[in-house]
Formats: C-alpha cells, sequence, structure tokens
C-alpha cells in the first residue's frame, strides 16, 4: 500500500462526490454482475450502473443512500448510459462492501 502513486491534493478536489439516495434497482436482464439504478442526487436524478450483483441483490440498494462520484464522463454500458460511480469498498480478494450513509444526511450533499 505504501508504494503507490502518490497526488497532489488538487487532483482529489476535482471529483465532484455526492450523497445519494437509490430510488430503484435492477438486474441488467442477460448479465451476471450489472445492476442499473436510477439515483436522487438532490439537483438531478442520474442512472448509474454498477458491477456488484453477483455479490449483492439490487432490493437491497433501494430506498439506502450511498455515495456517488457525479462528474465522471457518460459511459455505456451493455446499451445504458451510467452517468455516474457508486463508491464502495473492495477487499483484495474482490470482496465487495456497500459504504451506506446515515438517514440524517441530506441527498445531494457534497462528500471530501
Amino acid at each position: 500500500m505504501n508504494n503507490r502513486e502518490k497526488y497532489d491534493v488538487k487532483e482529489f478536489w476535482k471529483f465532484d462526490m455526492r450523497v445519494g439516495k437509490v430510488l430503484e434497482a435492477e438486474r441488467v436482464p442477460g448479465t451476471r454482475k450489472l445492476i442499473k439504478m436510477t439515483v436522487d442526487l438532490g439537483e438531478s436524478k442520474k442512472t448509474v450502473v454498477t458491477g456488484i450483483a453477483d455479490q449483492i441483490d439490487p432490493l437491497l440498494l433501494q430506498g439506502k443512500k450511498f455515495i456517488f462520484v457525479t462528474n465522471l464522463k457518460e459511459r455505456g454500458i451493455r446499451g445504458i448510459v451510467s452517468e455516474a460511480m457508486l463508491l464502495v469498498a473492495e477487499k483484495e480478494d474482490g470482496r465487495v462492501y456497500l459504504i451506506p450513509v446515515d438517514d440524517e444526511v441530506p441527498v445531494g450533499t457534497r462528500v471530501w
């Protein structure tokens, strides 16, 4: 871990991370890992595709708040345009963990 490349903090501030609430989440048909979500980010709603369905049931995401990177370039995945990215924790063995946000934190709140 200590040998990883280091960045100036100015690079970090380029990312716009916000608290979002998952309104809908469903497995992308014909895939093993993909989940399509509709996420309320306060001022907007975005479609987010994430590759965690092999470990996380999409129904567990609905109605919950998580952190999303909202200013990435859009990316087409299986014909769906993903407009943001869900942040998760991942162990070296590939195990994924959700990082929930308390209900008291308002949707759209900036994370830093």
